[in-house]
């Protein structure tokens, strides 16, 4: 090579003055051999291919014409034949895979100071790329020190190029200019693998090693997946994203999975409703008694096949067809319509006063402090009443049924909302003018006992609100009335006010014709615990979450105590309990924070009933499209979650913090899931998974 300061020239590209020409001169168009006048200058180093070595001489040889070639060609020395023979052997015996590795998709990358704990780099070629989808499940062989190991797929699979950075200029121009360009870098694939353990002896252990670089990655087929996944089962909630045909499926009968509570969440349009009618028709075929809370109506048709064009497509796609339940039941508050009003298994009921915790009814109507104090001590007055009037206890049983009452959870047995009023109008008749008149100590004539009750009628539970120069009472309380006023005398009161501002609010509640109405039934709990039946209670025509909630709280203790005792029964007959799941719609209006912190005896209801139903085969289904409102307390009580489309940032960081076990991966997810599409985290499965929830087969009424 000569280098003149304008760069290094290959021997035979240098002319006789130093300027750069080319071996050939072109003449007329054509090419011919180009002819040298002179030769080259000793001492440049130039030697023709096949000339002889000098002995020191600065005599340079002759120029070699391209005819004179065959004469210098000599053959290749059999001792350096060999060892390229050799060297092509060891070439071709690298080149041949061992059977196993032919099934690896990649190998783990060297680790970098961006490393992080229980996750690892895989590099594939660009053929492999294809067989590693996220989500997917691999199996890391560590060659150096034999460990294997089972992970996931959480990032990627990327494809970068091989020759430069993917961000570089280079590589930018070659992609931009596809429509030009016929050729391309070639590249390789990156994924990132999160470790869900070791395998040690078929058990999965957390690890306590890093695979070592270079270690082969094989991907788990669909049936080793379902296995080590945990989504086995006869309850089907959809399909795997990342698989072709692996379902998401539950243990319908496993007491560590729907017992344990679940959260149904996500943005309205998200598929939340979808996600419930599907576990209506899928729970229903398990031989689940399912009762649903039902704010809308939405279920009240749930018995139809569904009609709407895009779930009849989307379920063919699926290979599956329309079907409505069997055997369902539609309850209503009297006084109230249904969404259903003609299905032919429709039931009003009313509630019972005596059911309901005086607590939780405090904190349902809201009342003042001043007022709680006030509607307690009526409480208790109306419980000696009951004695004294022999309307409860009437045997020993019944005493020692009222010694058990816990007023924190139920009620007093056979007490009515009305005998808790005429005791609050006592108390308004004694702070009266005429009531301190009629206890001077002056005894009453039967005279004057019935102008106390002159121009009342007793067989009127709403005539109106009467002034206190009156003493109003209208339950079996009306035929002693001086026995109602020696009770109330003995616990007095002051501050007319709050009895006046509790007695309007207790009217209220009376007006709305659901305490003990006539010859309306009650809930009938056990026919609602019928395997296999589900029962739609229709809240769509109440108009009032106050009123929504004083329900759910009373038919939830009812579903409780009925369950318990079966499952007491069933323990004893060594027998199997049937399972029960309670779906309740718009948790958030039942149990926001708001709300707790008003209604903490309330709370304290629902969080007995979640503790006490994981051991009865009682589950809890909280479903909301606002679960930012739902405080830390609720979702405590959760262990399964099905998570649709967030798209809200803080609601989304705040069920990370409150949720755990859900890789930042699938968070970062949430917020683009399209409709159908779900975070599914149950106690069974081994990790979180991304499913396409399953089209709904029954009728699902779309609600604005």
């Amino acid at each position: 090579m000569v280098d003149d300061g304008k760069g290094p020239r290959p021997p035979g590209m240098e002319g006789l003055n130093g300027s750069r020409t080319s071996p050939f001169h072109v003449v007329n168009g054509s090419r011919r051999d180009a002819q040298r006048s002179e030769t080259p200058p000793a001492g440049n180093g130039f030697r023709p291919a096949g000339a002889p070595q000098s002995n020191g001489a600065k005599t340079p040889a002759p120029l070699v014409a391209p005819s004179t070639r065959e004469d210098v060609v000599r053959p290749t020395p059999p001792e350096a034949q060999a060892r390229m023979d050799a060297l092509r052997n060891e070439v071709k015996a690298a080149a041949r895979l061992t059977p196993e590795l032919e099934q690896a998709v990649g190998f783990t990358h060297f680790d970098t100071p961006s490393s992080q704990d229980n996750l690892i780099t895989v590099l594939m070629t660009r053929d492999d790329l294809h067989l590693l989808a996220s989500q997917t499940l691999v199996r890391v062989k560590s060659r150096e020190d034999g460990r294997a190991y089972l992970g996931v797929v959480v990032r990627g699979p990327f494809a970068e190029p091989n020759a430069v950075p993917a961000n570089s200029t280079m590589a930018i121009g070659v992609v931009t200019q596809g429509k030009k360009l016929s050729y391309t870098f070639d590249y390789h694939g990156r994924a990132e693998v999160e470790l869900l353990g070791e395998e040690v002896e078929g058990t999965l252990k957390p690890p306590r090693f890093r695979p070592q670089p270079q270690s082969p990655v094989f991907v788990l087929d669909e049936q080793e997946s379902e296995r080590v996944l945990g989504v086995g089962g006869d309850l089907c909630l959809g399909v795997v994203v990342g698989y072709e045909n692996m379902e998401a499926r539950l243990h319908a009968r496993d007491k560590a999975i729907l017992p344990r509570h679940t959260g149904i969440i996500g943005t309205t349009g998200g598929g939340k409703s979808t996600t419930v009618a599907t576990l209506i028709h899928r729970a229903q075929a398990a031989g689940i008694a399912t009762i649903v809370f039902d704010v809308e109506g939405e279920y009240s048709h749930v018995d139809q096949p569904t009609d709407h064009a895009a779930m009849l497509e989307a379920l063919k796609r699926r290979g599956q067809k329309p079907q409505g339940v069997r055997d369902l039941h539609i309850h209503h508050l009297t006084g109230r319509d249904s969404r259903n009003p003609h299905h032919r298994n429709l039931h009003p009921f009313a509630l019972n006063f005596s059911s309901l915790s005086p607590y939780a009814l405090a904190e349902i109507l809201e009342i003042s402090d001043a007022q709680q104090e006030r509607f307690l001590k009526a409480y208790d007055v109306t419980k000696l009443l009951l004695e004294d009037f022999k309307i409860f206890p009437r045997t020993a049983q019944e005493e020692q049924q009222a010694l058990d009452v816990d007023e924190h959870t139920t009620g007093y047995p056979r007490m009515t909302i009305q005998h808790v009023l005429d005791v609050v109008n006592a108390y308004i008749y004694s702070l009266s003018d005429e009531g301190k008149g009629e206890t001077k100590g002056r005894s009453r004539s039967k005279s004057k006992q019935s102008s106390i009750l002159e121009g009342l009628d007793p067989d009127e539970p709403q005539a109106p609100e009467v002034p206190p120069r009156i003493l109003a009472l209208y339950s079996e309380f009306r035929s002693d009335p001086g026995l109602v006023m020696k009770r109330v005398m003995q616990q007095s009161s002051r501050l007319a006010v709050s009895w006046k501002g509790l007695a309007s609010k207790l009217h209220r509640l009376r007006r709305l014709n659901i305490f003990d109405v006539g010859r309306v039934p009650g809930v009938a709990y056990g026919s609602m615990l019928t395997p296999g039946r589900v029962s739609v209670i229709d809240l769509s025509d109440t108009d009032s979450p106050q009123l929504n909630n004083l329900v759910i709280a009373d038919i939830l203790r009812g579903l409780q105590e009925t369950q318990e005792a079966r499952y007491q029964k069933a323990n004893d007959n060594e027998q199997a309990v049937t399972p029960v799941l309670i779906i309740i719609e718009e948790a958030h209006e039942f149990l926001s924070a708001s709300r707790i912190s008003q209604m903490p005896v309330l709370f304290e209801q629902v969080a007995r009933i979640a503790k006490r139903g994981r051991k009865r085969w009682l589950g809890l289904v909280f479903v909301t499209q606002l679960p930012q409102h739902l405080p830390n307390e609720v979702l405590g009580l959760l262990n399964n979650f099905i998570i649709h489309k967030i798209t809200d940032s803080t609601v989304i960081s705040r069920m990370q913090r409150t949720v755990g076990n859900i890789d930042e991966g699938l968070w970062n997810r949430v917020s683009r899931l399209a409709p159908g599409q779900a975070l599914v985290s149950f106690s069974n499965f081994t990790r979180p998974l991304m499913v396409a929830v399953d089209p709904a087969p029954v009728k699902r009424l779309l609600v604005e």
